[in-house]
């Protein structure tokens, strides 16, 4: 028996590599004509197929009333009516775009309360209100109403407001937890959920609570382990938004870091597990991907440090997020989200000459553009020292949106031929191992000394459900017994043998049934969510593994049990 294991794990070895790893794609940036002025800290849009950046700050960190838009393969200049250095930045459904705010001072000093409006078709400015207080590192997010929710601040006080889409902004309510850069994430009842893990103290708040413009905050248990990635700079709030308003869809997909070890919570995020959360109004969960994210580049010393939101290409339905390693790569990690497990690629340059760590946006050839930004002086302790005062003009083009097919396919030819074969060896050994088994031998093996060191199998089981309750670990498609044990202080043996000698299950039959029955429950709460949804947001990764685990609980499919209890 132990000879056959062996020489099937280094059968599969290759397999099980292949599965851990993110398809790597070198692509090649295009430099593009540089900016006007250097600029770090501005806010970046697209509009009308023109990439445009509003204010920041310019060399000697001092903040620049200027914006620029690219067209014609120049960045032409344009004054603004006030600076906005960090400031907010809001695309209206009218074309338009709300700027507000910032540093009132050099330096990154102070909060500000001008708002101006930019119009995309003349190119002009018009400055014409005052935010209800000073804010810096803001987020806003404009509701069906046309009304525009504003809420963040940096070293100030917080609070929500409400701009009343003609000139006036309100004070609306007080928040239990203050944010700095938060997400705003719209929802189908009209509600706004205010989401981030930075303080407006620079503090990682690695809580499961979420603001709510209307109502008392949510608790979610999935935050206490995945927290979104913070920011340094604000970003358009719905870069992150893949659903469709047209429909009531109103659904987020957000970059998380792992915070669950992280004990006290600090800065040093450098290495930590990476994932995507798909929020749809009060359901938070884990997206399932082909593989996990990867943290490391070209080679396992280069570290990537990702920094961006995601930014997603709703018509392609893929979405992205860029990092920089600190040889001068760039890279691009792709999310193909509209598919099951959603595949992932990573792409990456060369190094660049003086790339840094830019803003980004999406061009309408579905590719991204880098501009300005800031270069770093070396890793201190997971984090990197930006320099704010010699910020950078230059702008390369990343060529995601029209890559080349052919070669990636190509490329994948000899994997394919070896997993074939792998495989056919695999099976072949298996069948050889099925004719030598005898009737005594068992799939699972029990493990009754694993189970007896625990001292009180009931205890141990009541632990186990608590956490699934409280904390609901089985959303997660990339749960293992390993990562069970260790939250429990345990290992993978004792956990196994307690499900079966408790429950008379499997590990992955016990996790199926949580998985099953909160699909269920999202199936009850919103009558209108399709099956395909629901097991998407439940933890499972294939749409087999739900079927066979609903049919095997309930006794019927999943669209029969939607009929029966709509």
């Amino acid at each position: 028996m132990n000879r056959f294991c062996q020489i099937l794990f280094l059968l599969l070895l290759p397999l099980t590599i292949l599965a851990d790893n993110c398809p790597l794609v070198r692509i090649e940036a295009e430099r593009l004509s540089d900016l006007n002025i250097p600029r770090n800290s501005h806010s970046a849009v697209c509009l009308n197929g023109e990439a445009t950046i509003f204010g920041g700050h310019t060399t000697n960190f001092i903040p620049t009333q200027t914006a620029e838009y690219f067209k014609d393969g120049e960045w032409h200049l344009m004054q603004m009516a006030y600076p906005h250095d960090n400031g907010l930045c809001v695309v209206l459904r009218s074309g338009k775009v709300l700027l507000g705010g910032g540093h009132e001072e050099p330096m990154g000093v102070g909060r500000s309360f001008p708002v101006e409006e930019y119009d995309p078709e003349t190119h002009t400015f018009r400055g014409f209100s005052i935010l209800s207080m000073k804010r810096t590192f803001a987020s806003g997010a404009e509701l069906d109403s046309g009304r525009v929710v504003v809420t963040g601040n940096w070293y100030g006080d917080d609070g929500i407001e409400m701009f009343d889409g003609d000139r006036t902004f309100s004070p609306v309510k007080d928040v239990s937890k203050a944010h700095a850069v938060p997400y705003l994430l719209r929802t189908s009842d009209g509600n706004v959920l205010i989401l981030g893990n930075e303080s407006p103290y620079h503090e990682p708040l690695c809580s499961d609570s979420v603001e709510r413009l209307k109502g008392d905050p949510l608790r979610v248990p999935l935050l206490k382990k995945w927290q979104p990635l913070t920011f340094e700079a604000p970003f358009c709030n719905d870069l992150s938004f893949i659903g469709d308003e047209t429909k009531g869809d109103y659904t987020y997909l957000i970059n998380v870091q792992d915070w669950s070890d992280s004990n006290p919570p600090d800065w040093n995020y450098l290495g930590r597990e990476m994932a995507f959360m798909l929020v749809r109004d009060t359901t938070f969960t884990i997206l399932p991907t082909t593989c996990p994210v990867p943290l490391t580049g070209v080679s396992p010393s280069d570290s990537i440090l990702y920094y961006s939101p995601l930014i997603a290409d709703r018509k392609a339905h893929r979405g992205y997020i860029h990092g920089s390693d600190l040889k001068g790569r760039s890279y691009v990690l792709c999310v193909e989200y509209d598919k099951t497990p959603a595949p992932l690629t990573l792409y990456y340059t060369d190094p660049l000459p003086d790339a840094g760590f830019p803003m980004i946006v999406l061009t309408d050839d579905g590719d991204l553009m880098m501009m300005g930004g800031y270069n770093y002086n070396k890793s201190n302790g997971g984090q990197l020292d930006n320099d704010n005062f010699s910020p950078l003009a230059t702008v390369y083009l990343l060529p995601v949106g029209q890559r080349d097919q052919q070669k990636e396919e190509a490329a994948a030819w000899p994997w394919i031929v070896l997993i074939a074969v792998l495989a056919a060896l695999a099976a072949a050994l298996v069948m050889m191992r099925k004719k030598r088994m005898t009737a005594s031998e068992t799939v699972i093996a029990d493990a009754p000394e694993a189970i007896e060191s625990t001292n009180d199998g009931e205890e141990l089981m009541r632990s186990i459900c608590q956490l699934m309750e409280q904390e609901q670990p089985y959303l997660d498609s990339h749960l293992k017994l390993n990562d069970l044990a260790n939250r429990l202080g345990t290992n993978r043996n004792i956990i196994s043998a307690c499900i079966n000698s408790q429950l008379g299950c499997s590990f992955s039959q016990f996790i199926g049934k949580y998985r099953v029955e909160h699909a269920k429950r999202l199936m009850r709460q919103h009558p209108d969510m399709k099956v395909a949804e629901a097991w998407m947001q439940s933890g499972f990764t294939t749409e087999s593994s739900f079927f066979r685990a609903f049919k095997a609980i309930t006794g019927m499919t999943p669209s029969d049990w939607k009929a029966k209890n709509d």
